[in-house]
């Protein structure tokens, strides 16, 4: 009887073991090229505020950490952040510019920048502005940020050149650009892909951290070819 009990065990622990390889298989692999395929016809689109859990919960916050470590933020800055989200990255950045300096968040989806200005108010913060507003129409004045950060954000957009575009037209001469990517994210580039988009918009590389499953590319906007002040 008990080593009858202990074979369904064993039956039902491999079925879920299974079933979870399963998800995280296709989650890695199939979904991938399913994103790539959409992105090549223009579908791309961001994580839904329904599945803000995916990018704001415990297990990626503890890996996901250093990115604005690397982000090299400084205070007294003004900076934007685009496609915050849920805000797991928006309170930290606007404690690290400080009350002198200035964080510009910037969503397409309404229910994000709730989320993000709930956080705000609850962390007492008086230096964070937001907008609901697409990659390609930045309510911001050309040349005013010193500094802009996406996290696993730029995938998500349609036209990259054009949203590349409008971020080289906000940030100063000399200012700095930084992308970060993570593997699990279904959306993930190859760094040298996002190097070779980036640079395309009139970037210059300037530092790289991380490795293949969570990277940082910080690029300098400086006067390119085809590209003038």
């Amino acid at each position: 009887m008990l080593m009858r009990a202990n074979t369904a065990l064993l039956k039902i622990l491999w079925t879920l073991l299974a079933a979870i390889g399963g998800l995280l298989f296709f989650w890695l692999i199939p979904l991938k090229l399913i994103s790539r395929l959409a992105h090549r016809f223009g579908r791309s689109a961001p994580c839904p505020a329904s599945l803000d859990w995916l990018v704001d919960n415990p297990v990626r916050r503890y890996y996901m950490y250093p990115a604005l470590d690397r982000v090299g933020i400084r205070p007294g800055e003004r900076v934007l952040e685009l496609g915050p989200g849920p805000g797991a990255f928006t309170v930290d950045a606007a404690q690290r510019v400080g009350p002198e300096g200035r964080l510009v968040a910037v969503d397409i989806q309404p229910k994000m920048i709730a989320q993000v200005e709930k956080r705000v108010h609850q962390a007492g913060l008086t230096n964070v502005e937001t907008h609901v507003a697409d990659a390609y129409h930045l309510p911001l004045d050309d040349a005013s940020m010193d500094r802009a950060f996406l996290v696993t954000v730029l995938p998500e957009v349609p036209d990259q050149a054009r949203a590349l575009a409008e971020l080289r037209r906000v940030l100063k001469s000399g200012g700095l650009l930084s992308i970060t990517e993570e593997f699990a994210d279904p959306d993930y580039p190859f760094a040298f892909e996002t190097v070779r988009r980036v640079e395309a918009a009139g970037f210059e590389l300037d530092q790289e951290f991380g490795n293949f499953w969570v990277y940082t590319l910080n690029f300098r906007r400086d006067a390119a070819p085809g590209y003038p002040e």
